[in-house]
């Protein structure tokens, strides 16, 4: 953790710190006076490599087919135009949103033009196309974290969710990882286990199981449900493990009242595949566009009327936007 966080501050220039000091200036006054007040960029921006998958993973819009971009794989010369833009402020760059971003023969070469611009970047993977080589090229390039998903200790478990995956694939991914790293500290490597009701005993020995491998660290977290009429099947019995509640009509909401702030819509955003800007991660199918980077600079759909117009209905209706009702930012409580 200690090597990862010297990763991140070893990119930090002047400017990137005034940038973040202005942003969350301008987020917590504008709280105040529930007014949408916008000063400086985003300092963290996620980049849709690619908006497909293999697996078929029932909770994910991408693995359920909803997903439908006019462009499934984010064109290289406009990944490298938005780094060009971004690279005075932007402090960490995420290359996954929806879909494996493993997917894109360009992958690596994404991660060195951003490593390069001295941008901190990191991923997240299913890990069923981590061969040898490409964990070294991923070292190479100086990717600075990379999060794989195992979710089950066996085979059996793994696929009831991981639907046509392999879990060996995704651990000898680790292990490649963990030992193309040598000396080096880079990449960060998270195992990342999703609890549901056919794994949640599985908890404790996956933690054991995650750091065998070489994980730097092993996340157990919340899975966030996308279909709720199957809520009941995948959430799991024990509540410490669910962000979600059954109401008293019988539908699973997150059982808390969310405040009118959100300060991702002062500090990140989300481009993808399309070239399409969108306020955050929650926004899967791209139905609140803010703009668009074919017709637009990053720095103008920043502060436009769209993106202010939305910031101000969060600040006085959050409650009202769909895709809000599946987040808990800003509700001080941290699902992992």
């Amino acid at each position: 953790m200690f090597a990862d966080l010297l990763n991140l501050t070893g990119t930090l220039s002047a400017r990137k710190i005034l940038n973040i000091t202005l942003v969350r200036l301008s987020y917590y006054l504008s709280v105040m006076i529930k007014k949408p007040l916008v000063w400086g960029r985003p300092f963290f921006i996620s980049l849709e490599p690619a908006a497909v998958c293999g697996l078929a993973c029932p909770q994910c819009p991408t693995g359920a087919g909803d997903i439908s971009r006019e462009q499934p794989y984010l064109d290289v010369r406009t990944f490298q135009a938005i780094v060009d833009e971004i690279a005075g402020t932007t402090a960490i760059l995420s290359l996954y949103n929806q879909g494996e971003p493993l997917m894109h023969r360009s992958f690596t070469e994404m991660v060195r033009y951003a490593s390069e611009r001295r941008i901190y970047t990191v991923t997240s993977t299913n890990g069923q196309l981590l061969t040898k080589a490409l964990c070294r090229r991923l070292v190479e390039a100086g990717l600075d974290r990379i999060i794989v998903s195992l979710d089950g200790t066996d085979q059996e478990s793994y696929a009831r969710y991981r639907r046509g995956g392999d879990l060996g694939k995704a651990v000898r991914g680790i292990r490649w990882l963990s030992g193309a790293r040598q000396s080096g500290r880079k990449p960060m490597i998270i195992a990342q286990f999703l609890v549901f009701r056919h794994n949640q005993e599985q908890v404790p020995e996956m933690k054991k199981f995650g750091y065998s491998l070489g994980a730097d660290r092993v996340r157990i977290k919340t899975a966030q449900i996308v279909y709720p009429d199957e809520a009941g099947h995948w959430l799991p019995d024990q509540a410490k493990y669910s962000r979600y509640r059954r109401n008293d009509r019988g539908r699973w909401t997150l059982g808390i009242q969310l405040p009118n702030r959100c300060k991702r819509l002062w500090q990140a955003t989300v481009i993808t595949t399309d070239g399409i800007v969108v306020p955050c991660c929650f926004d899967k199918l791209a139905e609140y566009p803010m703009g668009d980077l074919h017709s637009g600079s990053l720095r103008k759909i920043w502060k436009n009327q769209d993106y202010n117009d939305f910031r101000a209905k969060v600040l006085r209706q959050r409650e009202k936007i769909a895709i809000c009702l599946n987040c808990t930012e800003g509700t001080g409580r941290i699902y992992r």
